[in-house]
């Protein structure tokens, strides 16, 4: 807003009538809402209540469904609109990836998937198969019986898995429930203290990372890299076994 405001300034050199809006009529800034960085111990409490839930006639594979959506948001990353437009024939076995099609700005990539991500799709998939229903490559991953294609809405997606997070009681520390969209910032995180533990380049690493998820500069990314404590704490320690030797107690002289 007050780009705008500096270039109606700039114009009124030239045209005095130009209007000038007046900063005090400008909405109030508002604080960023901190996204929820979420435990191991938490994603096991979603995946716990997952488990819990019932099916339905119209949602036979509810709890199959909000399971695999936790473990793919949780280790690929994928924005929520990516997970609700995902196709059977998007999972190829034998390459272990996920073909994202025309995501954000208007980009495609294909996502190698961890072990427990291809156990998971591969164990959903069978469940389908003998349950005799819909399993076609045209099949959507995330299927219901709701409307004649099967694949969940956006709002509707972001219902089931807003439900599934009252049902673990996982709050943030301001005592919010957490967003969906709070997974994709905790794979981020998750992906950097991997790097830091493992004693990889993480600046190097970065651009795989900007890659994965599908942004175009790593300046998008950043957004996602929250420096929480036990990222502090790994990079404190990488920075103490490299520098520690290079730093010795000053010596306090005595007084006399």
């Amino acid at each position: 807003m007050h780009v705008v405001r500096d270039l109606c300034l700039y114009r009124r050199r030239r045209d005095p009538a130009c209007f000038v809006p007046d900063p005090l009529q400008f909405p109030r800034p508002h604080q960023p809402v901190r996204p929820h960085i979420f435990t191991e111990a938490e994603i096991a409490r979603l995946l716990d209540a997952a488990g819990q839930l019932t099916a339905g006639s119209r949602s036979p594979l509810h709890a199959e469904n909000m399971r695999l959506a936790v473990v793919l948001l949780y280790t690929a990353g994928l924005r929520r609109g990516e997970l609700r437009r995902l196709l059977i024939g998007d999972y190829d076995r034998q390459e272990r990836t996920l073909l994202i099609r025309e995501s954000k700005f208007h980009k495609s990539r294909l996502l190698p998937l961890s072990g427990d991500a291809v156990r998971e799709v591969e164990v959903h998939l069978r469940t389908r198969r003998a349950r005799r229903l819909p399993a076609e490559p045209e099949a959507p991953l995330l299927w219901h019986a709701y409307g004649g294609a099967g694949a969940y809405t956006g709002t509707g997606l972001s219902d089931s898995l807003g439900s599934l997070l009252r049902a673990a009681n996982i709050r943030s520390a301001a005592g919010r429930w957490p967003r969906v969209h709070d997974i994709r910032h905790t794979f981020a995180v998750q992906a950097l203290l991997r790097w830091y533990r493992a004693g990889e380049d993480v600046q190097a690493k970065l651009l795989y990372l900007t890659t994965y998820m599908g942004h175009v500069s790593i300046v998008s990314t950043q957004h996602y890299l929250h420096f929480i404590e036990p990222l502090a704490a790994s990079a404190s320690e990488r920075f103490e076994r490299r520098c520690g030797a290079l730093i010795t107690a000053s010596r306090v002289p005595s007084t006399p």
